[in-house]
């Protein structure tokens, strides 16, 4: 059996071709597949292959034509399970090219071309859209396309024209004979040396040959202009040449050498610690850090004194500028370039390794990883862009026990979504302007992404309830008062002034009547502990009552003040509201206002264990997934971009 998937890197995104079947027992249910064939024995895989692919491709290209492939590559050999134990699977990559403007047609039980990117966000070995042998494959591919893609010129050889392809015309020297005992008509097929000179004359009519080295690379072209330059003097007629003055030559070069040598002074007078770094004079450079010098300065050039010395190979003054001068190794340019770099561009072999050896040196790439505090962490990237989530997770330096009930996720002002353990998180910042573009209708440019390490919405409330780790429950704490004062946690008044006491008492601590008395809950502290949808409708009414709570909680003897303690009391509390652990997204409401016109609501869409809910964006009311079955039709339907 061969599954046989298409690939095409060389358009805008990579496309992959699957067959959608029902799922046994479910007729409306499908899922995706890849296309599948038995290899009879003794036949040529290759060719059986490509032809297979030809047939399967006919009902859904122009013309009933099919696609050709340029070549089988066997990727990888997979064994079954079940009933086929034993045997094995084999994938078999096809590598093809689709242009832009080709139109394939929808035919029901047929393959449809879709983008590889956005099958990779929703498959995993568990998923329900897809066959798990499929899932193995399509994760096992991405992984191969990665690799191959840190090899250079790997991923074009794949989409080379095949050998058949390349051979246009043979011609053959007369001249030419392997063996000295070679006759002409065995040389020529009966062609005498005249013939075939006369034949190649006829083919070679030009008195230049200039080879095009983009003929048969199948590459798309585009006529598009890059830059245009109007000229500003066209139509004005011919200019007045006797008013033009050119200066002798003599004295147009002494002024260019004097502006050189001005610019070359006025840098040696403004900048002596960046001199004396680039010449190597090591007695200037340590008067001039003895006089206070800023080694951070940076000249006209963006560049600092560090980047000098170890440019031109100064590994006195390098090291001068490390240890006295306290200069810090990671030290960028205005192009971001570090003093690793120079050295390294340089081939100062013993620059690099003394930078190599300073205790800050940062020898990987790092990422921030934010909470919902503020605070964020540093984490190497050991894999640089394909570093996963799963090793940043193991960056965190939390325990084996705490990182289960947290994973990274990828948030900006409108969008937040959550990261599986083999998702790249740089490559996801990368895309996010595309990413934010196909999951909502608002405007990406707006949009910063970062990562968070954030609660797994797949975490059951019933495992959350016995967390005892301090960490995760000041985790766990954030994240919750975060969502609850935008408005993301709907619950009635007196849940959420019971919370809000809950917050007086963990930042202020116990109650004092001097200090928090009537007037201490102005607007500005309200903001801290009420959500945003109350603060003008009724949290100057809630005033009284809160104080009043934060008082009987402050002098209640049965309640522990510890922090820990105090925290995982907020979150019992959060524990009984609807929407909590739920991850939110856009989305729009049509309802009729009237018989021939339709009102559009903006909505919260939040998705938890306990089920959907949909949360008006202004008025933060929310609508659990049951009550909207019964007040509308008996089907809705729920429509979204992603795949």
């Amino acid at each position: 059996m061969s599954s046989v998937p298409l690939v095409d890197p060389t358009q805008p995104r990579r496309l992959i071709l699957l067959l959608e079947v029902p799922i046994e027992g479910q007729k409306k249910k499908r899922k995706k597949v890849l296309l599948e064939t038995k290899l009879q024995g003794g036949t040529e895989i290759t060719q059986s292959i490509l032809d297979y692919v030809l047939e399967a491709t006919k009902p859904i290209s122009p013309a009933n034509q099919g696609i050709k492939g340029k070549r089988v590559v066997l990727m990888k050999k997979f064994p079954l399970d079940g009933e086929k134990a034993g045997q094995e699977a084999s994938l078999y990559i096809v590598p093809t090219v689709v242009k832009d403007n080709t139109k394939y047609t929808y035919s029901p039980g047929c393959p449809v071309f879709y983008c590889l990117q956005d099958i990779m966000r929703v498959c995993s070995e568990s998923s329900t859209h897809f066959a798990t042998l499929t899932a193995k494959m399509l994760i096992a591919l991405d992984k191969w396309l990665d690799e191959r893609h840190t090899q250079s010129h790997s991923i074009p050889a794949l989409f080379r024209p095949s050998p058949l392809e390349r051979i246009k015309t043979n011609v053959i020297n007369p001249a030419y004979a392997t063996e000295p005992g070679q006759t002409e008509s065995s040389l020529h097929m009966g062609y005498t040396a005249l013939e075939i000179k006369s034949k190649m004359l006829a083919l070679e009519k030009a008195d230049m040959c200039i080879y095009n080295p983009l003929f048969g690379s199948d590459l798309q072209y585009t006529n598009r202009v890059d830059k245009v330059v109007i000229n500003p003097y066209f139509g004005l007629g011919a200019p007045d040449y006797s008013k033009i003055q050119i200066p002798k030559r003599e004295k147009w070069q002494r002024s260019m050498s004097s502006v050189t040598e001005d610019k070359e002074h006025q840098w040696v007078d403004d900048f002596p610690l960046h001199r004396s770094a680039c010449e190597g004079d090591s007695d200037l450079l340590s008067h001039l850090l003895d006089k206070k010098f800023s080694v951070n300065q940076l000249d006209s050039d963006h560049w600092a004194p560090i980047h000098y010395a170890c440019w031109y190979g100064k590994v006195e003054a390098t090291r001068m500028l490390l240890e006295k001068g306290k200069c810090n190794p990671n030290l960028l340019n205005g192009q971001l370039s570090s003093p690793l770099h120079f050295a390294a561009g340089g081939g100062h072999a013993e620059i690099v390794q003394i930078l190599l050896n300073h205790p800050e040196i940062d020898r990987y790439e790092k990422a921030r990883i934010y909470r919902m505090d503020g605070s964020y962490r540093s984490v190497e990237l050991k894999h640089g862009n394909n570093t996963t989530v799963q090793q940043i997770m193991e960056g965190m330096r939390l325990s084996q026990e705490t990182q289960q009930y947290f994973t990274i996720w990828i948030c900006s002002e409108n969008l937040s979504l959550q990261l599986k353990p083999y998702h790249k998180p740089l490559q996801h910042i990368r895309d996010w302007p595309e990413i934010f573009t196909e999951l909502t209708n608002l405007d990406p440019q707006r949009e910063t992404s970062q990562l968070f390490l954030r609660r797994d919405v797949r975490l059951p409330l019933e495992i959350e309830k016995k967390i005892e780790d301090p960490l995760a429950i000041l985790i766990l704490f954030d994240e919750a008062r975060y969502n609850l004062l935008k408005g993301f946690y709907t619950s009635p008044d007196a849940k959420l002034i019971t919370l809000a006491s809950l917050l007086l008492q963990i930042v202020y601590g116990n109650y004092e009547s001097k200090k928090h008395k009537q007037g201490f809950l102005n607007e500005e502290n309200l903001k801290s502990i009420v959500p945003i949808t109350k603060l003008k409708s009724k949290a100057p009414h809630w005033t009284n009552r809160i104080l009043h709570e934060y008082k009987n909680l402050s002098t209640s003897e049965g309640v522990s003040k510890e922090m820990h303690h105090l925290q995982r009391m907020f979150l019992q509390n959060c524990w009984e509201i609807p929407t909590y652990g739920a991850a939110f997204f856009t989305g729009q409401i049509f309802t009729k206002a009237s018989s021939s016109s339709h009102k559009v609501i903006k909505v919260y869409v939040g998705v938890n264990v306990k089920g959907l809910h949909l949360l008006n964006m202004e008025t933060k009311i929310n609508s659990k997934y049951n009550e909207i079955e019964r007040a509308g039709d008996s089907n809705f339907v729920i429509e979204s971009n992603g795949v």
